[in-house]
């Protein structure tokens, strides 16, 4: 066997191995492996066009088996993250696997007729077109898998974002009233005012608790922890306090059953924990607010309801604060539906909706509290309302089903 055959198949296979045991579909090149299809390539044609005979039996099957490391080597190659590199190798695998008859139909005595070997090279040029093919299709589920990893990536960091706005408006909105309360007194009564600031440094802590949180889980995401959950669909701005009605309705923004679940232990809906956070509204603000809940109403509700029932009574209570300072009570009433079917929360307020002194200070936009509230109530098939009261006033109100 000439040496130039024999090394032309050896070195087409090494190629191959290598490639296909690095699977470069799940990992970066390293540099000394861009070289290897050229390296491969380079050599073929050029044992292609120095070869000189014999054209025997022998050298057709080594030709052949070089034929079929060329055709597996293209799977790999051509799914090269860089595209430029890949379209090359594309085309520098074609030739190569395409000319390789050339080496029997031009070195045969006497030699092959013209149509002969156009016809072989023809042959291993649909061989070479079909392998290439594949491909670029195995290269296209590549690019749409991590399209979907960064997609799904990204609704895990908008669901963690918006869980950071439920659990830190709350305290944050009590650090700006209180300030506000505190500066309001600090001329009349310093010692009233000053009585204050235990109440917002824990409020402040509070909300620092939950930042901490978050930008640990952002981390836990960006070190490689993809999801199994979530839900990529943009939420739009809700309106902010106005008089009507105001329903969470949009179908095409449904949040997947636990989405978010990176974000750690989730608050639920017991005694405890709902009277804390009544208590904690009260402590933190200048509104009392009072919890009318009947022994036994939150025994035996599923995880997912609890945690919806408690996100309800903590963005009503949140709203009050942004957008009702003037209310002299609210009221959270927690009881089942009439037919027993179900768990109705509502959080009441008599406010007119003009807070002297917060405007000032709102954000510009607003959040999304409100909109997302309203499809996480709709995702577990309850329903939403946030409605105003007449004469004056404003309630949230969620329905939702034991099951």
């Amino acid at each position: 066997m000439h040496p130039l055959i024999r090394g032309s198949t050896v070195l087409a296979f090494l190629a191959t191995v290598t490639l296909t045991l690095w699977q470069p579909g799940s990992r970066p090149w390293p540099w000394r492996l861009w070289a290897t299809v050229p390296v491969a390539c380079a050599g073929s044609l050029w044992v292609t066009f120095r070869y000189k005979g014999p054209a025997d039996n022998e050298t057709a099957q080594w030709i052949l088996a070089e034929t079929l490391a060329f055709l597996v080597l293209a799977i790999p190659s051509v799914r090269h993250p860089k595209q430029g590199y890949a379209a090359t190798v594309a085309f520098g695998l074609f030739l190569t696997i395409a000319v390789i008859p050339l080496r029997i139909s031009l070195t045969l005595n006497p030699p092959a007729e013209q149509r002969e070997t156009v016809g072989l090279c023809v042959i291993w040029g649909v061989a070479a077109g079909l392998s290439i093919g594949a491909a670029c299709y195995l290269r296209s589920l590549d690019s749409r898998r991590q399209i979907a990893v960064a997609a799904e990536r990204r609704a895990q960091r908008l669901s963690v974002a918006r869980d950071l706005h439920d659990f830190a408006a709350h305290d944050v909105t009590g650090v700006m009233v209180l300030a506000q309360a505190a500066k309001a007194l600090a001329k009349e009564s310093p010692e009233r005012a000053l009585a204050l600031l235990p109440q917002i440094e824990t409020a402040g802590v509070q909300a620092l608790q939950s930042m901490d949180r978050t930008i640990r889980i952002f981390s836990e995401l960006d070190g490689g922890r993809d999801g199994d959950r979530g839900s990529g669909s943009e939420r739009v701005r809700p309106d902010t306090k106005t008089t009507g009605t105001v329903r969470a309705s949009d179908p095409g923004a449904q949040v997947g059953e636990g989405q978010a679940e990176h974000s750690g232990p989730r608050p639920s809906l017991r005694v405890e924990e709902v009277a804390t956070l009544v208590d904690r509204f009260s402590s933190t603000g200048t509104i009392p607010a009072r919890l009318d809940l009947a022994p036994g109403v939150l025994d035996g509700l599923p995880p997912q309801i609890s945690s919806v029932g408690y996100r309800v009574v903590m963005e009503g209570l949140t709203n009050v604060r942004r957008h009702a300072a003037s209310a002299s009570q609210v009221i959270v009433d927690v009881r089942h539906t009439e037919d027993g079917d179900g768990l109705r929360i509502s959080v009441t307020d008599d406010g007119d909706g003009q807070p002297p002194g917060i405007a000032a200070t709102e954000r510009e936009g607003g959040g999304t509290g409100i909109a997302d509230l309203g499809r996480r109530v709709e995702a577990v098939g309850g329903t939403f309302m946030a409605e105003a009261r007449h004469p004056v006033g404003w309630r949230v109100t969620a329905v939702l089903p034991f099951r």
